[in-house]
């Protein structure tokens, strides 16, 4: 995933997720179904805002009433260049404004008062001049949310609930991601598609909370932090802190390991080939979190942007060696590396292996599974 890459780490003086005392915002059955929530589940995640001190009566209020105001509606389409060529200049305001009086108010798809704004019912898009489908007949009010997932940049969005602004928040303050990769993956498990930079912006929010006083939440410290490896049936590997309860379709890899360390394996492919990855334990997912009806290990993801060229979604894939064969595997600190061995046939030999991608490199080595092994060395000088 992109933001793989990105390490937007603890910092110092915030709040780890063990520090943070505060319980959690108490919504049961969340998962990441924000889409199947009924008013009782948003009533009670608002009273647990206001309750937690993020926001004020007076504040949502406030909000509320801003976003049912229809700011611009008119203006937006008055002043456009396909208008002004339809009605022309002096005549268009009356137009839209008489249009804008006899409307209903509510979003034509989703039935909502706020964030309202005017929106083609045929799309630009669908005419040889785009001008061309600037004409009041064709125009309708949808809401913010309603209006993005139509256009063709948005075409692999998630069709959930909430606008990416919202979702961004309620992802944070309802699951509560340790890590902004976590963070991330989520987001693009939730749908979403737009480029990492907002995520990170969006994570500002967790580093703030985690310097209040007393702090509301909790961001893992990897240096300092140990954990344990699962491997899951599917071949995921997630990681829980030392000591956490297995569930019955994982095992446990690893125990107590640094979070400074890093986690080496080889896989299989299905072609025979051998693919040789590193991923930092920070780089891990946790399973620790409540997912709804989707598996625990549900994060061990990575997110390539959609090729829209050839209108493929290829946005999620499974973050080896999920849906791989594992063929070896062990964990190294910093000043270690791994070394591949053959142990079978008439020449054994040692491979040092360089560094690789959290993504994978292909070995030009062939190595019969039940004949090698990785190990952990020092580093050669």
């Amino acid at each position: 995933m992109n933001s793989g890459d990105i390490p937007i780490n603890h910092q110092p003086g915030e709040a780890t997720p063990q520090e943070v005392r505060s319980p959690a915002l108490t919504v049961s059955d969340f998962g990441l179904h924000d889409a199947l929530w009924e008013g009782d589940q948003w009533k009670q995640l608002l009273q647990n805002l206001i309750d937690s001190g993020m926001a004020t009566w007076k504040d949502v209020t406030a909000l509320v009433l801003g976003h049912l105001n229809p700011s611009q509606v008119g203006t937006s389409l008055a002043s456009s260049k396909g208008f002004k060529k339809k009605y022309g200049k002096g005549k268009t305001m009356r137009v839209v404004r008489d249009w804008m009086y006899k409307q209903s108010g509510i979003c034509a798809d989703c039935n909502t008062r706020l964030e309202l704004q005017a929106d083609h019912i045929k799309g630009r898009e669908a005419f040889s001049d785009p001008l061309d489908a600037d004409f009041i007949e064709n125009m309708t009010l949808r809401c913010r949310r309603c209006n993005v997932v139509r256009r063709p940049s948005h075409e692999f969005g998630g069709l959930t609930h909430l606008t990416a602004e919202a979702a961004l928040m309620w992802i944070l303050l309802v699951i509560r991601p340790r890590t902004f990769r976590d963070y991330a993956r989520m987001c693009r498990l939730y749908g979403m598609t737009m480029s990492d930079i907002r995520m990170q912006e969006a994570w500002a929010m967790a580093h703030w909370l985690a310097r209040s006083d007393p702090p509301s939440y909790g961001i893992e410290d990897d240096e300092h932090g140990h954990y344990d490896l699962l491997l899951w049936q599917d071949g995921a590997v997630t990681r829980v802190d030392p000591g956490d309860a297995i569930p019955t379709d994982a095992g446990r890899l690893y125990k107590n390991i640094t979070g400074t360390s890093i986690f080496g394996f080889v896989v299989q492919l299905d072609d025979g080939r051998l693919k040789f990855y590193e991923q930092p334990i920070s780089f891990i997912p946790f399973s620790t979190y409540d997912l709804g009806s989707r598996p625990q290990g549900s994060l061990a993801l990575h997110y390539a942007p959609p090729d829209r060229t050839a209108k493929k979604r290829t946005g999620l894939k499974w973050l080896a060696p999920r849906g791989l064969k594992l063929a070896w595997h062990a964990v190294r600190e910093p000043e270690q590396c791994f070394q591949l061995v053959s142990t079978g046939g008439l020449f054994p030999y040692s491979l040092v292996l360089p560094e690789a991608p959290t993504l994978g490199k292909l070995l030009k080595t062939a190595v019969p599974i039940n004949q090698g092994d990785l190990q952990v060395i020092a580093r050669p000088t």
